[in-house]
């Protein structure tokens, strides 16, 4: 008998321990309070959709047009994530209809429908395994308890077909403000941990998509690959920096620019890296760049031995795309009187529109591998009412990158360095 007391006293100490010591906010495992809708919204389309080069190129100029006209001109490290940003825009342009879904679909250079199918084949075939983690996760949240706003179940079901989104009624309170921030924590590895203070009164609905890429390089540094260098500001100060130096195989050439592209473990995905001549400045190139012209550099990629030097960098943005997303000619959905969001759902007395589309972004390359992490989010509101040569290409000036994948060469991330302190 005291074999058996001594037993469950031994067994309860150990879950008493374990107990306290597991943290109870841990970074993966998401605890909400909001009430999630999810289950009654499973996939239910068999389509599995297609790649095609129409889709490719409008991809590529989507990305590249966004990423010309977030550009800060500052003299300020730059970053967007066309993919993620695109995620977020197409699930808000399902609830769409009239000029408001026109003007969107003009903007992604196809239909609606066709993108849906495009996307869902295209993510889906991205690679992630231990050593190349990419995480991508959809989610809809929606003011519960208000009987002003009226959702259309087939809007969410549309979105949980083609993008496994989320789907949380929630009281839109401080508990809201957590739960969401969480979700974007969790689903981005901690690295970007909350993207909204406070809830408006008029905010009735949250689409957001969360990007994370976690990956290794193929080939890892060595201690002695590593050395102290000179990295040439934009604003012509220098600052001293640990440069990586490697030997590198795939060489890219064009008029005004030389590259190269550096392969993660796993060989599905590949660091970019485009240094302008040093008479061309680095924002007349970016402006340069269409998605045609940056398909074709990459797609021109030759077989050479490159040696190469890279600055280990880090750092984080934060920017609103509504101008970018007018300037791209989607102008209705952030009206209050003109946006066309009867798919999405109604309000009385009232209309729904998208007031802004945020977008955070976080990147770290280092002589480990590179993370890279984005949340794109879009508020809706309720108005009331084989080498011959050696090539060298130092990024010891500023210079652009991008991470791609190798099968299409599209980015997920695409960003400028000036700026190194």
């Amino acid at each position: 008998m005291k074999k058996w007391i001594c037993l469950l006293l031994i067994v309860s100490w150990l879950f008493c321990a374990a107990s306290c010591t597991l943290p109870f906010d841990s970074p993966f495992t998401l605890r909400v309070s909001a009430d999630e809708l999810s289950d009654g919204y499973e996939r239910k389309a068999t389509d599995v959709g297609e790649l095609d080069d129409d889709f490719r190129l409008a991809m590529a100029n989507f990305s590249l047009s966004l990423f010309g006209k977030t550009l800060t001109k500052d003299e300020e490290n730059d970053l967007c994530s066309p993919l993620s940003a695109i995620l977020c825009l197409a699930m808000i342009a399902n609830g769409a209809d009239g000029d408001t879904k026109t003007q969107m679909e003009s903007a992604f250079g196809m239909d609606l429908d066709t993108l849906n199918r495009a996307l869902y084949a295209y993510t889906s075939s991205l690679y992630s395994a231990d050593d190349c983690k990419v995480n991508i996760a959809d989610s809809i949240w929606f003011r519960d308890g208000n009987g002003d706003l009226t959702v259309n179940p087939d809007f969410l079901q549309t979105n949980a077909d083609w993008y496994d989104a989320e789907v949380y009624a929630a009281p839109f309170d401080s508990s809201t403000v957590k739960d969401i921030n969480n979700w974007c924590k969790k689903e981005t590895d901690g690295m970007i941990d909350k993207i909204i203070d406070d809830i408006g009164e008029s905010t009735v609905m949250y689409l957001i998509n969360a990007l994370c890429f976690d990956a290794k390089w193929a080939k890892e540094y060595e201690k002695s690959d590593i050395h102290d260098y000179t990295f040439h500001n934009y604003d012509g100060t220098q600052t001293t920096v640990d440069m990586l130096y490697s030997e590198e195989h795939i060489y890219f050439s064009a008029e005004g620019v030389s590259g190269f592209a550096k392969n993660y473990k796993g060989g599905k995905y590949r660091f970019v890296g485009l240094l302008p001549d040093e008479n061309v400045d680095v924002y007349d190139y970016m402006a340069s760049l269409d998605g045609q012209a940056f398909l074709d550099l990459l797609d021109g990629g030759e077989r050479a031995t490159v040696y190469v030097k890279m600055p280990e960098f880090t750092y984080e943005t934060s920017m609103n795309l509504n101008a970018a997303l007018k300037a791209m000619g989607i102008n209705d959905m952030f009206s209050a009187s003109d946006a066309d969001f009867s798919k999405l759902g109604s309000v009385k007395d009232g209309n729904i529109f998208c007031s802004e589309v945020d977008q955070k972004t976080f990147i770290e390359v280092s002589r480990n591998g590179t993370k890279a992490a984005a949340v794109t989010w879009g508020k809706m509101e309720a108005t009331c009412a084989g080498p011959d040569e050696i090539l060298y290409v130092t990024l010891d000036r500023p210079f652009v990158y991008a991470i791609v994948d190798t099968e299409t060469n599209l980015p997920l991330f695409i960003g400028a360095v000036t700026t190194l302190d």
